[in-house]
């Protein structure tokens, strides 16, 4: 890691923690093991550097729809909920920056909160518009309500986000819950689904790659 990102990781770290107000330059400074005149080289301002910490943050945060293409809308459903799995694997040092700032709610992270909800919303509406066109092939059966199912599918990958984080490193106890997850919606979309359709299978809990 350069000198770079030891400050912007420190600086997150601080800023998530104690807030813009109360994080001053030289904390980031000792946080990194680095002199102030150092990171004022890097960033000339308290506020460069915090801007900084969000861009460099919120780079991961990007929603891709194509790689659902070709699939049919079980997999689609099962490919969302991995994907959010593995986004919050690879990233997190920047979900705790998100979490840190959205729970301590400063204004000068609105702009980041604005962002996130923003895409929390694309990801939500778009497992919403699969349930719907599953719904409306028949393809789901008819009890299904797909916007407040959306929702409820969000909620439980929330909660595996959480238990991410509190978990020991290597604990297979979130893998082992993304799995039954994905075996617990597919049983809720098959209810109705007639033995002929192969496509509504509930997935064996076949091992994947650790975080």
């Amino acid at each position: 890691m350069g000198t770079r990102e030891k400050i912007l990781e420190a600086a997150a770290w601080l800023f998530s923690t104690r807030g813009y107000a109360a994080t001053s330059l030289a904390q980031v400074a000792r946080a990194a093991q680095v002199s102030k005149a150092l990171v004022l080289w890097y960033f000339e301002s308290k506020e460069h550097l915090f801007r900084a910490a969000l861009q460099h943050f919120l780079t991961p945060y990007e929603i891709d729809a194509q790689v659902l293409l070709g699939l049919n809308e079980y997999e689609q459903v099962d490919k969302l909920i991995d994907d959010y799995y593995d986004f919050v694997a690879d990233h997190l040092p920047s979900v705790k920056f998100v979490l840190g700032q959205v729970v301590r709610g400063d204004e000068t992270s609105a702009e980041l909160v604005a962002h996130v909800s923003a895409l929390y919303g694309v990801y939500r509406d778009l497992l919403t518009s699969i349930l719907e066109r599953g719904c409306e092939r028949h393809v789901f059966p008819a009890y299904i309500k797909p916007a407040q199912d959306a929702a409820l599918i969000m909620a439980a990958l929330n909660g595996l986000l959480l238990q991410h984080l509190v978990e020991p490193e290597g604990s297979p106890m979130v893998r082992d819950l993304r799995t039954y997850l994905k075996q617990l919606v597919r049983v809720r979309l098959c209810a109705a689904s007639t033995q002929a359709d192969t496509s509504c299978v509930v997935p064996p809990a076949s091992p994947r790659r650790e975080a």
